[in-house]
């Protein structure tokens, strides 16, 4: 997601609400959309089948059950509480990770 203040633009992770500080991995979806490693960890970890249709925050396409999504149980200050992650961006997020020599992550989906 992305902030406007007076110094410019804030890029922040959507799940977790941290802000990019240049060399966190991140990885940025549609509209600004963006999911850092760590809330992609959970996501992995997470993931579980639709229980009614949502819209994915990153591609934002509509995701129908049983698809596998995830949003982070409690989302924490400055997060996007409705942020939802469908699992073709999970394993896309997860592939492209994995690809980059400078990010220390193995694929796991």
């Amino acid at each position: 997601m992305q902030r406007r203040t007076d110094e410019g633009v804030i890029i922040a992770c959507d799940f977790t609400g941290r802000d990019w500080d240049g060399h966190s991995p991140m990885i940025e979806g549609h509209q600004g959309s963006v999911i850092s490693l760590e809330a992609l960890d959970m996501a992995v970890e997470q993931a579980a089948p639709a229980a009614e249709p949502v819209e994915c925050t990153m591609c934002l396409r509509r995701r129908e059950p049983p698809m596998k999504v995830w949003r982070h149980p409690q989302p924490p200050a400055g997060a996007n509480p409705d942020a939802v992650i469908c699992w073709d961006c999970i394993t896309l997020a997860d592939r492209t990770f994995a690809k980059d020599p400078d990010v220390d992550w193995q694929r796991r989906t």
